[in-house]
């Protein structure tokens, strides 16, 4: 099995990138490619659902960072869907969620109003 398997849907409100597995230094290329061609297509919103992501190290981190600067870019916006407990303390502590919005599910993401991309 696969270190980290992303699956891409797109629904009429954005573009959803599920992760199962983990993102660290041997997949951080694999996440960031995935993140970049879907900031590309313009959608407007991009939910990383994070509800089966097992881990995320620095390297990954240093993906959503570039993931958030890219969005603004574009007149987009990334959130962040149902990260387990122990993805969520990670991002809380590198306070990563003070800049990319987080949520419990796919749906509540999807629903939110959109935060204007050029705040934080």
């Amino acid at each position: 099995m696969p270190a980290l398997k992303i699956t891409r849907r797109t629904r009429d409100e954005g573009i959803v990138l599920a992760l199962s597995g983990e993102v660290d230094m041997a997949t951080e290329e694999q996440f960031h490619r995935a993140v970049r061609d879907a900031l590309e297509a313009r959608t407007g919103r991009l939910v990383l659902d994070f509800t089966r992501l097992a881990f995320i190290d620095s390297s990954g981190l240093r993906v959503l960072i570039q993931a958030h600067k890219a969005a603004k870019a574009v007149d987009s916006t990334v959130a962040i869907a149902g990260a387990t407990e122990r993805v969520a303390r990670i991002l809380h502590v590198t306070a990563i969620d003070t800049r990319i919005p987080m949520f419990d599910s796919v749906d509540s993401a999807l629903a939110a109003p959109q935060e204007s991309p050029s705040a934080s």
